[in-house]
């Protein structure tokens, strides 16, 4: 675990007062449109084959650890209104996405096991790392108790398609 918090945290640039730097040229809303696209379409990164997720709820702001699964940390940066709308739209036929401002919000413990209401999950992505044509985006998605994936995406700018999710990075865990 230790080295796994090491090599996520490695990456991360931050400021004197701790807070996370956002590469220039960088479309928060389109990077996170794409990898939230890829994670809720690929059921073997987010471990849940032949299910489509009722609801999709995503933290309202990014943690640079989401892909720790010894996390969280301190580090969090909000994930503007304008980023949350985009993302929505960017995603509406694909998925229902709701932000949500804490986990508390939408998991509920029934028989013993914490549980995203309404068959949903819930998303904690990490802030954009990289530069303007290629970032790294960690995710975290959990669903229950016995039901969690941690990962890093790649996630490459192409001037006439824009934002796509190219492969993974790092380690893979799942609960």
């Amino acid at each position: 675990m230790l080295a796994l918090a090491v090599v996520v945290l490695a990456g991360c640039a931050r400021t004197g007062d701790g807070a996370v730097e956002h590469p220039a040229g960088v479309d928060e809303a389109e990077v996170y449109a794409a990898v939230l696209r890829r994670y809720l379409g690929t059921p073997s990164e987010n471990s849940f084959p032949d299910r489509a997720f009722p609801a999709v709820y995503v933290l309202d702001q990014a943690h640079a650890d989401a892909a720790d699964p010894a996390g969280p940390s301190p580090s969090v940066t909000p994930i503007t209104a304008d980023t949350q709308r985009a993302v929505v739209a960017a995603l509406d036929g694909t998925a229902k996405v709701v932000f949500v401002a804490t986990r508390e919000a939408v998991v509920e413990t029934r028989d013993g096991c914490a549980q995203v209401m309404d068959g949903g999950i819930l998303v904690t992505l990490g802030p954009p790392r990289g530069d303007e044509d290629r970032v790294t985006v960690a995710v975290n998605g959990f669903v229950a108790c016995l039901g969690a994936t941690w990962l890093t995406y790649v996630v490459r700018h192409d001037p006439g398609t824009g934002w796509r999710v190219t492969g993974t990075t790092g380690t893979m865990a799942v609960a």
